[in-house]
């Protein structure tokens, strides 16, 4: 088919093993070959490995490797932020019909300068943080991004709030368009053999050990958890800085019979399906993927209120949003005890974050003239 739109996705990185990534794979997965040719641009190459893409998407060379020296990181570092143009022209050719920046902070790459070119800016998280004078940087680096784009895609009620709060001038180039989840997949993984078998009463951890999203204060409302209930157990499913951190507290603190470590997982459902609640205390989520998939297999979740947490609670039918540890705590009590538990109505209520939904929005995003998106 000659006239395939082309398109081209770049992001941070597409081999992090993180909820952007997946939702890009399910994207790339499911839009119509016959229409678009699709590359994707990773900044950063990681050591988790790609996610899945179909054959004819094609994942273009990194622009730099996390195995790379120091001094040949500070270097390409130091490229990117002074000669953004040189880069571009280094990485990829100037023929895309269609360009998608998919991050969050510190736009990656800059689009290009041609006026026919569509350029979306798809955020994936809540930006207040912004406003913030020491966030100066990226909030100057985002409004020289989204002062070219076409449409600014927010992918829940909580990230579009923020972009109105911090870009008012940008409100009418906002969309809000939810992410697409392959249910069928998801449960054709969860059905096979785990490589772990929980202990009764336990509670997930999904995502990168990490300050953001807030893995060191869920040991600290565990181990207060520990006062009201000993027989409980927590499980980490994920890697991350603060990995060793979160294992020599675990040392300290002699958790080491209830705090478990299970790693990145690849396929992380066979696993939660088996726990009593996710919990999630991040700071900051665009729209939690785990929570979705916490929900989808019949799990409730306590989560701090980041990117569609209050959606996917549907007013505590679904899971807690909460904001002290003690909120936490009570509420994971009420789960764990078997005072609260999930709506029956949980695989009626998740249908409407299907991946048909998703396309359908981006198939008119992609399809629309430059007038209908002005």
């Amino acid at each position: 088919m000659e006239n395939k739109k082309k398109v081209l996705f770049f992001l941070w990185s597409f081999s992090l093993g993180g909820g952007a990534e997946k939702i890009l794979s399910t994207i790339v997965s499911n839009l119509d070959s016959e229409k678009y040719q699709i590359d994707i641009l990773e900044m950063e190459h990681f050591d988790k490995g790609y996610e899945a893409v179909p054959k004819g998407v094609n994942i273009l060379k990194p622009y730099k490797k996390k195995s790379y020296g120091r001094v040949l990181d500070s270097i390409l570092w130091r490229l990117r932020i002074y000669f953004p143009t040189l880069v571009r022209n280094w990485l990829i050719k100037d023929e895309y019909d269609i360009e998608v920046s998919f991050t969050i902070m510190n736009p990656a790459f800059p689009f290009s300068k041609r006026k026919e070119v569509k350029k979306i800016a798809w955020i994936h998280g809540s930006i207040e943080a912004f406003l913030k004078e020491e966030q100066a940087h990226y909030r100057n680096n985002h409004f020289e991004q989204l002062s070219h784009v076409d449409k600014i895609i927010a992918i829940s009620k909580k990230t579009r709030e923020s972009i109105e709060t911090v870009y008012p001038m940008f409100q009418n180039k906002i969309q809000t368009i939810y992410n697409g989840y392959d249910f069928s997949t998801l449960f054709e993984k969860s059905a096979e053999i785990a490589p772990v078998t929980l202990e009764k009463n336990s509670i997930c951890v999904i995502g990168r050990l990490e300050e953001l999203k807030g893995t060191d204060r869920v040991l600290e409302v565990f181990k207060e958890l520990q006062t009201d209930i000993n027989d409980v157990h927590l499980y980490y499913i994920g890697s991350g800085e603060q990995e060793n951190f979160l294992k020599e507290e675990v040392e300290r603190l002699q958790l080491q019979d209830k705090v478990h470590f299970l790693g990145y997982q690849k396929n992380p459902y066979s696993i939660l399906k088996q726990a009593k609640l996710l919990l999630s205390l991040s700071k900051q989520e665009g729209f939690s993927g785990a929570v979705v998939e916490a929900v989808t297999l019949g799990i409730p979740f306590v989560s701090t209120n980041v990117g569609g947490a209050l959606e996917l609670s549907n007013d505590g039918q679904f899971g807690e949003v909460i904001e002290t540890n003690q909120e936490a705590i009570d509420s994971l009590k009420k789960y764990i005890t078997g005072e609260r538990k999930i709506s029956e109505n949980y695989s009626e209520f998740i249908q409407q974050f299907t991946i048909e939904k998703q396309l359908q929005q981006i198939e008119e995003l992609f399809q629309s003239s430059k007038e209908e998106r002005s």
